[in-house]
């Protein structure tokens, strides 16, 4: 999965209803204590098309505008309302409702669905609780860190009736939360789990566009961040790193490893730079941090010339860093990134 890279956004959390008003409610009641997650969910509506499906929609995006939504609702209306459309072929069968769930949720991410979804026509009516593979289904089209599953149900004794359909498809039916406790347990423990399982703030400049998203600290995380930009400044309490495409290393590391000091405070200053569209870093003002202390303007300069050459020595084109206008910043064209805790 290349979520980066994704047609569509991923988020870490999904959540799946056949019924649209239930997801509204959780993401209500999360909105009250957390809502800097709303930015973190997707919801898809497995519901059925009609006027209610669509007010309900259109009133819960009026409300948060930074929830995603995928729901049958006509495209044009969708278009309108920024969400996505859901259309029948989506639906048709198992592999194509896992398809497009696991098309909206990141690696090692947070599938909530609805332990009887009711609307799917490929789930006889008799057999409601098969709509539990749906989710084992979406899981196996990870072939790196899939997501962790968790049913929500508003059923009191699914334990008796069927349990082990959940244990035989790999979940435990203690997993299972309950609607009625949205405040006091859903929305808690979704929040940990995203807390945990992405603690890291990642900041993006991509083809000129920038962006944020939550992050794991996993090593394929960071490799796969390393192989899609050009610069990757990761800090964490193990240490500062610079990884990417540009930067030279031993093929068997994962990044070149900066201690404290001049050369990462300068790093991180061209990172952040380019990140917020600066001016540069003025070469006096480098030379001046990297200097003696009293040091003159003429020497100055100098220092802050061999300081960035050890800094272009690191890449495999120096020419990544420019000096303009008496200072240096890193060339407009390449893709950067910088990822640190919360």
């Amino acid at each position: 999965m290349t979520w980066l890279d994704a047609p569509v956004e991923q988020r870490p959390l999904v959540v799946v209803e056949d019924h649209f008003y239930h997801t509204a409610e959780l993401v209500d009641v999360l909105a009250v204590s957390r809502p800097e997650l709303i930015t973190q969910i997707t919801a898809i509506a497995l519901d059925r098309a009609g006027p209610d499906t669509a007010d309900a929609v259109a009133d819960c995006r009026r409300r948060h505008p930074a929830l995603c939504v995928v729901a049958p609702v006509a495209p044009p209306v969708a278009r309108e309302a920024g969400i996505e459309c859901l259309t029948a072929a989506d639906t048709a069968d198992a592999a194509a409702c896992a398809r497009l769930i696991a098309r909206h949720l990141r690696p090692g991410g947070l599938l909530v669905q609805d332990v009887q979804l009711t609307t799917l026509p490929f789930v006889p009516a008799d057999r409601w609780w098969e709509s539990i593979y749906l989710a084992a289904t979406v899981r196996g089209l990870y072939a790196d860190r899939p997501p962790q599953v968790r049913f929500l149900s508003n059923k009191r004794g699914y334990e008796a009736t069927f349990g082990r359909d959940l244990a035989e498809a790999g979940f435990d039916p203690r997993d299972v939360m309950d609607k009625a406790t949205l405040e006091a347990s859903v929305v808690p423990t979704i929040a940990r789990f995203i807390d945990a399982a992405f603690p890291m703030m990642l900041s993006v400049m991509r083809t000129g566009q920038h962006g944020t998203w939550r992050a794991q600290t996993l090593d394929a995380e960071r490799r796969y961040l390393a192989s899609r930009l050009d610069l990757l400044l990761w800090v964490d309490p193990n240490g500062w790193e610079l990884s990417g495409r540009l930067v030279k290393h031993e093929p068997s590391a994962r990044g070149l490893p900066l201690r404290a000091g001049y050369e990462a405070d300068t790093w991180r200053a061209l990172l952040d730079d380019r990140l917020h569209r600066g001016d540069g870093l003025p070469v006096v003002d480098v030379g001046k941090r990297v200097g003696p202390p009293g040091i003159e303007q003429a020497e100055a300069t100098n220092v802050a010339a061999r300081h960035v050459h050890t800094l272009r020595s690191r890449l495999r084109d120096a020419r990544a860093i420019i000096t303009a206008d008496h200072a240096y910043r890193l060339r407009d064209d390449l893709d950067v990134g910088g990822c640190q805790p919360r």
